[in-house]
């Protein structure tokens, strides 16, 4: 049997040691690089007698079609294409660092250098020259502080600090240390005695001397106290971007990015490792700080292929009818796991389909169909929950995202919370899939009230599921008031899956709501 093909793009380190150990695990490895692709010094885990692992240097994907288990990649050089296909692919190409020399009026120079500089000297003194007795780590001050610079920063200052018996200062602004390990690594720096300035308030005054030397001039913000620091070095930070290639790669392969550039999206279920493209791994130092990125990653493809060996007994993916479909490409737009694929007509690539409904729910022509999430399924859900008899408690029916309101709603009841309505969930994949037509059908089949609950902004996995709802709860709305039925008996309210007792305030407050406008009613 031939084993499973990895594809993994880039040259450093991290991404050989990745193409070693999957390659370990029995996978079959090609590592594709824009440049020479040969292994750099300090890649690990290579060991003698493994087979080898396939390169292409000097190449650039064109293309990529297909899905997770059977990505088809068109790669190109100055002379011949190549195709490959591979079951999952990793991206773990370098990030570029900027010193921020211009933010903070300083010049390289023997007593200022980067973080990279100092780096490349191996983190220490020059064998001939000044001592460096005192030196200073300048951090976010000028730009917001990056979690992997952060770690680099207070790293070298240990370094520093326990073998060259240098004096190390940190002057930072906000100081990230919510990545794993950069706490620990606070905690170890001030042990060795490394000293930690933070400013929120105030900047420090930089001059730069006779000879070089940087005078630094600033309060210390808690104690009130001046200072005045003329150290050896002054090592500048750097700002963190995304490569070229990691770019290119990005577009090609349909992956969200963050605010910065990176191919991941700033959404806490893409961490660590995952993007919004099933089966397309990102890892390296700039996607986060952390013990061993690589082997982060490398379990994350292992994962991936576990998983595609048991979708055979998971729910159905989307299907696009073609007699029904007009081509308007509505689906490939919004599908946010890049499951939409273009032939002829647009088709779903199953193994890549997260079934979250939003192509269904949005396609003009009701031509998509995904078992379980139809139309009539769904008013079916919502007439069984409907009350024997008009009179008593409020009916609300609850349309939960089964990643957050889902799981609340469930919590709330399995604590004892109570609320005076009748509530019948509906947990749906994503709020998103929720088409205007069957938000209005739950009042016609008895509900007092309805309440749309999606996860919060940012935090939805389908990306945008939880706008889409909210529009299309306006629009619902809009409509509610036309006949006289009310809008405001139609609420969304975004929610975690670590809210339950949110979720009950948010039932009681509703049902009390309805309760008061069908007194007004009987009054009238």
């Amino acid at each position: 049997m031939t084993a499973q093909q990895i594809c993994v793009f880039g040259n450093t380190a991290c991404a050989w040691d990745i193409a070693a150990r999957l390659r370990q695990a029995g996978l079959a490895i090609t590592l594709a690089a824009p440049g020479e692709a040969c292994a750099p010094a300090e890649a690990g885990r290579l060991e003698s007698g493994a087979a080898p692992i396939e390169t292409l240097s000097g190449v650039r994907l064109d293309s990529c079609r297909g899905g997770p288990g059977h990505f088809d990649l068109s790669f190109s050089d100055k002379k011949t294409t190549k195709r490959l296909t591979a079951a999952a692919l990793v991206i773990a190409e370098a990030d570029e660092r900027q010193p921020n020399f211009a933010h903070y009026a300083l010049e390289r120079g023997l007593a200022v250098q980067s973080l990279s500089d100092l780096s490349k000297q191996g983190c220490r003194p020059p064998a001939s020259g000044t001592a460096w007795r005192q030196v200073a780590f300048l951090n976010g001050l000028a730009t917001e502080s990056h979690p992997l610079i952060a770690g680099e920063v207070m790293a070298s200052a240990i370094k520093l600090q326990t073998e060259a018996g240098s004096q190390c200062s940190i002057l930072t602004g906000n100081l990230k240390v919510a990545a794993g390990g950069l706490e620990a690594l606070a905690r170890e720096a001030r042990a060795a005695g490394v000293l930690f300035f933070k400013f929120a308030n105030t900047v420090p005054a930089f001059s730069t001397e006779d000879g070089g030397r940087v005078r630094i001039r600033f309060v210390d913000e808690p104690t009130g106290e001046e200072f005045t620091l003329t150290p050896d070095l002054v090592v500048v930070d750097e700002t963190v971007r995304p490569s070229d290639e990691a770019i290119g790669l990005g577009r090609i392969l349909g992956l969200e990015s963050d605010s910065a550039g990176f191919i991941q999206a700033e959404n806490i279920h893409r961490l660590p490792t995952s993007t919004n493209r099933r089966g397309v791994v990102v890892a390296g130092p700039a996607r986060a700080f952390g013990p061993d990125p690589a082997l982060e990653a490398s379990n994350a493809v292992l994962d991936v292929l576990k998983s595609l060996s048991t979708d055979a007994a998971a729910a159905p993916a989307a299907e696009i009818e073609p007699g029904r479909c007009i081509r308007c490409l509505t689906c490939f737009r919004l599908c946010p796991y890049s499951a939409v694929a273009l032939d002829e007509r647009p088709r779903v690539v199953p193994a890549a389909c997260e079934r979250c409904g939003i192509c269904a729910a949005e396609c003009p022509r009701e031509a998509i169909r995904i078992p379980g999430l139809e139309r009539r399924e769904l008013h079916s859900l919502i007439s069984s929950g409907r009350p024997a008899g008009p009179e008593g408690v409020p009916h609300i029916v609850a349309f939960a995202c089964a990643r957050s309101a889902g799981p609340a709603t469930r919590a709330a009841v399995g604590a004892g919370h109570g609320w005076n309505a009748s509530l019948n969930l509906v947990e749906v994949p994503c709020a998103g899939s929720l088409p205007v037509e069957v938000v209005l059908s739950a009042f016609g089949r008895g509900a007092d009230g309805v309440l749309v609950l999606p996860c919060h902004e940012d935090n939805c996995h389908s990306r945008h599921g939880n706008r889409l709802a909210r529009l299309r709860v306006d629009q619902a709305g809009a409509f509610l008031d036309q006949p006289g039925i009310g809008s405001n008996r139609l609420v969304l309210k975004t929610l975690a899956a670590n809210m339950p007792t949110e979720l009950a305030a948010i039932v009681t407050e509703f049902s009390q709501t309805l309760t008061g406008l069908r007194r007004d009613a009987k009054t009238i």
